[in-house]
Formats: C-alpha cells, structure tokens, sequence
C-alpha cells in the first residue's frame, strides 16, 4: 500500500512473518544494489541457494517534528528494525524484511544498521535522522 506525502510516494518495509510495517520518508539520492556469484568447486554445493548473493543499501530519513509528543520517538523506529534483525528461533534465521517503494521491491535479511540522530526534542528525544541500512537477499 502506498502512502504519500507531498507528493512522493512513501517506504515502506515490513517482517514478512509477523507483518509489522515501517514507513518512513525516502526520497533517496541513491541506492545501492549488488549481486555477486557465489560458486562453488565443481561437484560441491554452492554457498546460497541459485549461487548468487544479493544486496540492497540505503539510508532512510526520519523525521518526526511535525508529530504529536507522544509520537515523536524515533529509536522506536530504529529498535523494530533492530529487532527484525535478531533470530525467530535459537538458531534460526532472522525475519525475512521486503523493502518497497513505488515499483521497486528487495527482499531479504537486514544485515545492518547504522543511526546518526541529528535533531533532538529538549529531553533527548531524537526526533530527526539517518539510519543507513543494509540489506541481503
């Protein structure tokens, strides 16, 4: 489903296995995306399924100024994705996250995340920034 604001269409990301969504404003300068081959020495098995490793990175812009009070934490954001990182059961993989925007769509594990907040309510409440995100297919 697409929200927009002003016009462009918003990001949305969301756990495939409980369908928790994120959405947040990006409009994004670039992006990257990779694919690499992962062979394997003939005769053995190859590294990931169909060979190959794909990979999708992005930084996201958040920003919640314009939020009611109670609405304005944006490590809320930040820890869900956190938490979509870790394992769904001991040993197991973690949740599997698509990224859509408009016609694109990535698939995949998060692999990493880095936040840089910029901008704070008087109690410490980070209310705009970046967070720069990382994901495998």
């Amino acid at each position: 489903m697409e929200e927009k604001l002003n016009g462009l269409v918003k990001a949305e990301l969301t756990d495939l296995g409980s369908m928790e969504t994120v959405t947040v404003d990006w409009n994004p300068r670039k992006y990257s995306l990779s694919k690499k081959n992962q062979l394997a020495p003939a005769g053995m098995q190859a590294a990931t399924p169909g060979g190959c490793e794909e990979r999708f990175s992005t930084e996201l812009f958040l920003d919640s100024t314009r939020r009611p009070l109670d609405e304005r934490n944006l490590r809320e954001v930040a820890e869900k994705l956190e938490g979509w990182m870790d394992p769904q059961s001991p040993g197991g993989p973690p949740a599997k996250v698509v990224f859509l925007w408009g016609p694109f769509r990535f698939t995949g594990y998060i692999d990493q995340i880095e936040e840089d907040w910029v901008r704070f309510d008087p109690d410490g409440t980070p209310v705009r920034g970046l967070i720069r995100l990382e994901m495998r297919g």
